[in-house]
């Protein structure tokens, strides 16, 4: 005869499966709870360890001392606030290292809403062996590109959030802001300010907010299939950094999706050609920014394979892009809309042996006015290989106004505003230009 579960005993078998900690509670050694349920409504404190338990507490409250180690452990997701990080804290550092430490490979990192700030450089890695092994993550907070919501304020003077040799991370829905300040003169001093001199005296020219691999000390390897989005990174000299360090390839794969650049001197770098296969989609900047995005400034000062598809440049920027390709991968440009552009900037297709095809598609340049900004070289190039098509290069309203370029390239259906100068050899098909 089989034996009947009242309602009581299916009561009893639950209970018997959780530990509550209801009280202020010190451990030493380890806890292990084999997959039990562990309901924390208190403090835990001490240098013990639990393994194996499935948390479950309120995300808005602290439960560990950074003391308490974790291993083993789920949860439905993971707060920072467990483990004492507050925007009533003057430094979260150790706080949130410790919950990345936690979660890296195990469990999706909450930051709820609020400004924390931190002094040392929050870093996602796992090593083994001396050498760095695959890293996943899912690091998440409650804003946006305009909603700052979660906001990580880094007060040092290095890099805010790297990591290494990343594989399937995720990091979404926060706001980061360094120390960094754009020059605040106006006009076409402003425009001509040349990259190396857009610093601020008072912080580090590399200060960089998000960067994917920032050693080569261990590994020649990088990182692949990261996931940004839904991210605002400012006042860093640089906002988001790939592959700096010099030495490691990969960093391929990489999506970056609704990102917004703050004040910085440069908003994307990319350092090496294995990048490959990386995607921007949606690239917003409205500040004060002397370049968008440049390859072949950092790192082994080679040029990936991206493609960077819709997005609106605006407020003050100097120069949206420089790109010197010398015969690695080509970056190709869909849909931008750009407002009070000073140039477009710098492509040159590869070299004598190798010419790259590269192509900018459906965007709106809107170059500021020659009495904010001096005349400025729109856009520099060298070869009939990049072509533009369906672009518009306008000073909005002016039709006089001479538009300066340097070098050649293929106009495809384009637009000019005025005469062109600068561009003889190029070639213009379906429209005709005034040049001289």
């Amino acid at each position: 005869m089989k034996a009947l579960l009242t309602p009581i005993s299916i009561l009893i078998c639950m209970q018997a499966a959780a530990v509550n900690v209801d009280r202020d509670t010190t451990i030493s050694g380890t806890w292990d709870l084999h997959g039990q349920i562990l309901h924390i409504s208190a403090k835990i404190s001490g240098k013990g360890t639990i393994r194996n338990a499935l948390i479950e507490a309120n995300p808005f409250i602290q439960i560990f001392d950074t003391t308490v180690s974790l291993s083993g452990c789920r949860a439905r997701e993971f707060s920072a606030m467990w483990y004492g990080a507050s925007s009533n804290n003057k430094d979260n550092s150790s706080a949130l290292q410790q919950s990345i430490n936690t979660c890296i490979n195990s469990m999706p990192l909450y930051i709820p809403r609020g400004t924390y700030n931190y002094s040392q450089s929050l870093q996602i890695f796992v090593l083994y062996k001396g050498q760095y092994v695959g890293a996943a993550i899912h690091l998440y907070g409650d804003g946006g590109i305009w909603d700052e919501g979660t906001v990580l304020h880094y007060t040092g003077n290095d890099f805010a959030l790297g990591g290494q040799y990343l594989k399937g991370a995720e990091i979404d829905h926060l706001t980061l802001k360094g120390n960094f300040h754009s020059p605040a003169i106006a006009g076409p001093a402003y425009y001509a300010i040349p990259f190396s001199a857009y610093n601020d005296p008072k912080v580090g020219r590399n200060l960089a907010g998000i960067v994917i691999d920032y050693d080569g000390s261990k590994n020649t390897g990088g990182s692949t299939a990261v996931q940004l989005h839904d991210l605002n990174v400012g006042n860093f000299a640089i906002d988001y950094e790939i592959s700096p360090n010099g030495v490691t390839y990969n960093a391929d794969i990489i999506v970056m999706e609704n990102i917004r650049c703050g004040d910085a001197r440069l908003g994307i770098s990319c350092g090496q050609a294995q990048e490959k296969g990386n995607v921007i989609r949606g690239l917003y900047s409205w500040g004060r920014i002397h370049t968008i995005f440049a390859t072949n400034i950092y790192g082994k000062h080679q040029a990936g394979n991206y493609t960077i598809d819709g997005g609106n440049i605006a407020g003050l920027p100097i120069r949206l892009i420089y790109n010197p390709e010398s015969g690695w991968f080509p970056t190709h440009i869909y849909n931008l809309f750009c407002e009070s552009l000073g140039t477009i900037g710098t492509i040159t297709a590869g070299d004598t042996k190798n010419n790259i095809p590269t192509t900018i598609n459906n965007c709106v340049f809107d170059f500021a006015y020659s009495s904010q900004a001096g005349r400025q070289t729109l856009f520099t190039s060298n070869s009939t290989f990049i072509k533009f098509n369906n672009c518009s290069f306008r000073y909005y309203g002016r039709y006089d106004d001479t538009l300066h370029f340097s070098g050649i390239a293929t106009y495809d259906n384009c637009n000019f505003s005025g005469p062109v100068q600068g561009n003889a050899g190029s070639v213009y098909i379906k429209y005709p230009v005034t040049s001289h």
